[in-house]
This record gives C-alpha cells, sequence and structure tokens, in this order.
C-alpha cells in the first residue's frame, strides 16, 4: 500500500517551441538531430547527461558496430574522428574502435554548432502531456525547476522507451517468455598496458591463452594492434581457470563466479596501452526499475573491482595498469520498447526480410547475452545479406506524432539484440529526424502521411 504526498495544483510556464523535440541525445538522439536540423526542422533536444552520445561516450561502450552498408551519419562522425587523430579505424568495419572523449567534443560540433540544435544538457523528461493519440507538451526537468516545451513532432530516443511510457503508450519488456532480456554490462577502461608484452607471451605459450573465441593469432594480433586495427581479446577461461585452481585463496566464492562468467573480454582503443574492458554481466535485469537500476551500477563496480585485480595480478604487460575509468551509464543491451505499428520479429532477421516501406538496412545477426549466467546465444547473416528495418517500427502506435528510434523501436526480444548496435541506432535516429523535418515542411499532422518514396531518397546512405 502507498502513502500518498499532496501537491498543489501547478501551472507549469511552456519556455519553448519547436517543430520536432528529441527525448534523449544517445546514439539515435544525435542521429535525429542532425539529420532534422540539416533539414532545417526548428530542433530540441533535451538530455539527462551533460554530454552527447549515450552508450558511445557515457557508457563507455567505444566501439561502434556499424554495417558495411551504412553510410549515413555513423560513418560520417567515423571519418570525421579519424580526421582529427589523424587514424583510419573505419576501415575496421564492422567493429571501429573510437575515443569517447573526443566524440563528445565531435559531437557538439556536429549536433549545436552545425545543425543548429539547442540542445539542453541536465534536463530530465519528468512528464508528456498528451490528448487521445496526440502528444501536446514535454515536461521536463532542470536546474530551471519543471517546464514545459511544445512541438509539432516528438522522437523518443531514450533507449527506454520513456517518453512513451509517460504518454501512456503500450511497451514491451523482458524476453518473450516474461523474463528478464540480455543481460548488460558496465564498461570500463584501463591505461598503461604493455599491449606487446602481453602479446609477446601469448606467442611464447599459445597453448596457455588459448581459448574458443579468439579471432587472431598472436602474430595476427601484433599486426592488427601496430596497424591501429581492431583487435578482440577474449575470453581466456582455460587460462583463467588454472590461475583460480593454484590461489584458491585469493577470490571469493562470488568472485569467482564473476571471473568464470564471461571471462576476460577487452579490446583495444585508439590510445596506445588503453584498453576497453567488457567482463561484467548484470543477471536477471529489466530495466524497468529505479532500485534496479541503482543495483546494477554498484554491483557494476564490483565486479570491475574483481576483474582488474586479476587481470593486473596475472596478465602479463598489466602490472602498471590502471583503471581510466568506469561507465556512468550502465551499457544496457535491452529493457522497455515502445509498441510501433509494426514489431519486427526474429524471423525478419534470419530471413533477411525487406520492406516497401524501409527507411535503414543492417546486417547484425542475433546476439542474445544470458540473463542468468554464462552463455551467448547468437548467429550470423550470410556474406552480403542484409535486412530492412520499416518505418512501420519507428512509429509509436498509440500515437500520431510520435517516432520511436534507437533502442527503443518496435521490436521483439531476439531482433533488437540483432538491431541495437550503435550504428544502427545512428542510422534509425537518422530515419525519424529526416521523417519528421519532411512531414513539418509539407504541414502534415500525422506521421503516417510520410511520402515514403521521398524519404527513402534522403536516406538513400542507410538503405
Amino acid at each position: 500500500m502507498f502513502d500518498y504526498v499532496a501537491v498543489k495544483e501547478q501551472r507549469i510556464p511552456v519556455t519553448a517551441e519547436a517543430d520536432i523535440v528529441i527525448a534523449g541525445g544517445g546514439p539515435a538522439g544525435i542521429g535525429a538531430a542532425i539529420a532534422a536540423g540539416r533539414e532545417g526542422a526548428r530542433t530540441i533536444l533535451i538530455e539527462r547527461m551533460f554530454y552527447l552520445g549515450g552508450a558511445l561516450t557515457g557508457g563507455l561502450v567505444s566501439k561502434i558496430a556499424i554495417s558495411h552498408r551504412n553510410r549515413g551519419i555513423a560513418a560520417e562522425l567515423l571519418e570525421r574522428l579519424d580526421r582529427y587523430q589523424g587514424t583510419s579505424f573505419i576501415q575496421n568495419r564492422p567493429e571501429v574502435p573510437v575515443d569517447p572523449e573526443l566524440a563528445k567534443l565531435i559531437l557538439d560540433r556536429m549536433v549545436i554548432d552545425e545543425a543548429g540544435t539547442e540542445v539542453r544538457f541536465g534536463s530530465v523528461l519528468s512528464q508528456a502531456a498528451a490528448e487521445g493519440r496526440e502528444i501536446k507538451a514535454l515536461l521536463v526537468s532542470s536546474i530551471n525547476g519543471l517546464q514545459g516545451i511544445r512541438a509539432k513532432y516528438f522522437i523518443d530516443c531514450t533507449g527506454d522507451g520513456q517518453l512513451n511510457f509517460l504518454a501512456g503508450g503500450a511497451s514491451m519488456i523482458g524476453n518473450d517468455e516474461g523474463g528478464p532480456g540480455s543481460a548488460p554490462t558496465l564498461m570500463f577502461r584501463i591505461a598503461g598496458v604493455d599491449v606487446d608484452r602481453f602479446i609477446d607471451a601469448q606467442e611464447k605459450n599459445e597453448e596457455e591463452y588459448r581459448s574458443a573465441r579468439t579471432r587472431h593469432s598472436p602474430k595476427e594480433m601484433r599486426e592488427l594492434y601496430q596497424g591501429d586495427r581492431y583487435v578482440f581479446f577474449a575470453d581466456y577461461l582455460p587460462f583463467l581457470q588454472r590461475r583460480l585452481e593454484e590461489n584458491p585463496e585469493m577470490f571469493s566464492p562470488w568472485e569467482q563466479k564473476i571471473l568464470r562468467t564471461r571471462g576476460l573480454i577487452f579490446l583495444n582503443q585508439p590510445q596506445r596501452g588503453v584498453l576497453l574492458v567488457n567482463s561484467t554481466r548484470i543477471l536477471g535485469f529489466r530495466g524497468g526499475d529505479v532500485l534496479e537500476l541503482s543495483g546494477a551500477m554498484a554491483e557494476g563496480r564490483r565486479q570491475i573491482e574483481t576483474i582488474f585485480r586479476f587481470m593486473k595480478t596475472f596478465l602479463p604487460g598489466f602490472e602498471h595498469a590502471i583503471i581510466m575509468d568506469t561507465g556512468n551509464l550502465l551499457g544496457i543491451r535491452e529493457s522497455r520498447r515502445a509498441a510501433g505499428d509494426q514489431v519486427l520479429l526474429e524471423t525478419d532477421i534470419s530471413g533477411a526480410a525487406r520492406f516497401d516501406d524501409a527507411v535503414a538496412s543492417n546486417d547484425g545477426g542475433i546476439e542474445l547475452h544470458s540473463p542468468t549466467g554464462p552463455g551467448l546465444k547468437g548467429s550470423r547473416l550470410g556474406k552480403g545479406e542484409y535486412y530492412h528495418i520499416p518505418y512501420r517500427c519507428l512509429v509509436a502506435r498509440d500515437f500520431d506524432n510520435l517516432f520511436i528510434a534507437g533502442r527503443c523501436f518496435s521490436a521483439g526480444h531476439a531482433a533488437l539484440s540483432a538491431a541495437r548496435s550503435i550504428g544502427n541506432c545512428i542510422a534509425l535516429g537518422q530515419a525519424a529526424g529526416s521523417a519528421g523535418a519532411q512531414l513539418v515542411r509539407d504541414g502534415k499532422t500525422n506521421v503516417r502521411h510520410i511520402d515514403i518514396r521521398a524519404l527513402q531518397e534522403k536516406l538513400a546512405p542507410v538503405l
């Protein structure tokens, strides 16, 4: 039984109006803001953090997975990062390491300075004022207090489908049986690693470091690392198991379980001696409760301490390593998804589906991270195969002026695992932003009145 607090009736000042308001400045939000702004729509983006990029920057998911077909805003961002750094990491498609701090600077330039989007940092979506099938305004809490923002069209890029949820729209959450979805990860970076020395150790004793998931020989790892190419180090479970058996008192039973869940998974970053570690796993996660989110962040940091201590103690070249930073956003793979006019399904992925109203294409396969323990269920598409994502999956079912883009777009449990990559989320945001700009320009009042052929011509780089 809840107790209640009475709040006197409030009159919330409307402090801004726009053609398009975007909730969330993560990968989808930046794609939407750049696309809409470039096409002349007056655009406002609200973001709870004080930087753009979401999981890409604050979440330290600093490796953009991007389809070879995607030549849109995501590819443009990677090209600009390369030019700034004097590197050529974009050649690593479909896995491109990025510097999250540099990305924050470049995104400010692309979204605010060039696209002309008004960005409101430190602004939390509190309520959505809807009348029937139309969203009238968002109520946003910031240092100014509670303020209203009106718009003709809204784009939910919150990752958790928060705008659609607060407005009363239907949502999906968890797996197809009603249980938790793919387990999230709290990422962290370590600096001061002598990567060449670690590769030396593997060359001297390949059997010691053998792993079922290792993609490259030590010789290939060295060539890739020295040539500014993506290197995936995983998961060294036999090595890890031997060290735990040799040192039974060094780690508690809980810590041993954590270490065995995913093993040691890390990859290189643009800076020499810096590695991104992707080894934590939060089990039983659904993503719809503040206490669950808070507990997940705290547990993620406890796991990080354990994993880092093992790496620093036992991996050659890691003796002088330090924790550079930990994600200040949880790397959520799946939480609440908004229900759209169409739901992308697992069969659409496996069947390389084509749709007449396609607004993006992707070639990522199924990647389900077990919510109960170790394990990864996945499948890949054949060489050159891809699937479409239809416009109807970006249209919120219960509203006439709301788009849903990014991780919260209308997809089933397995289909989302294939289509949630950062590059594809940027493409989905780009599609929603371009669609909104077209509708505003044509004086339309319903997302379903789109000129799909004209939109597809605009979206040719991501189709």
